[in-house]
C-alpha cells in the first residue's frame, strides 16, 4: 500500500527499541505521504461501498478457505489465474461472499 521508502520507515519503527526517535521530514516527502495515506483511505472507502451496494459480504482468506475446502495457496492461485479475484483492504485479502457462493455453486453443478 505504501511507497517502499514509507514502508522501510516504518519497518524501522517497529524495529525500534527506542521509541523516542525523532525524525526529520521534507515539507514535499510529507505531503506525498499525506497523499498516500489518503489514496489508500479513499481506495478502501470505495471497495466497502462497492460491497455495502451490491449486498456482498467480504470474508477473510481463513474462511474462503474453510468455506471452499482448499488451501490458502489454491486461493492465491486462483486469484493469479482469474478463478476467484481478492479485495485488498488495508494491505489484507478479503474474498466477496457472493463469488466464492458462485464458485461452490459451479462446482456442485458440475458435479451433477
Amino acid at each position: 500500500m505504501y511507497s517502499p521508502n514509507i514502508q522501510n520507515i516504518i519497518k524501522m519503527f517497529q524495529n525500534s527499541e527506542n521509541p523516542n526517535i525523532i525524525l526529520q521530514v521534507s515539507l514535499e516527502d510529507l505531503k506525498k505521504f499525506a497523499e498516500e495515506i489518503l489514496l489508500g483511505a479513499k481506495s478502501i472507502a470505495m471497495i466497502e461501498a462497492e460491497a455495502a451496494a451490491s449486498g456482498s459480504q467480504l470474508i477473510s482468506v481463513d474462511d474462503a478457505a474453510k468455506l471452499l475446502a482448499v488451501s490458502k495457496m489454491t486461493l492465491y492461485r486462483w486469484d493469479k489465474n482469474g478463478v476467484l479475484k481478492k479485495v485488498e483492504i488495508g494491505g489484507k485479502r478479503r474474498y466477496r461472499k457472493s463469488d466464492i457462493d458462485h464458485l461452490i455453486g459451479s462446482k456442485r453443478s458440475n458435479l451433477l
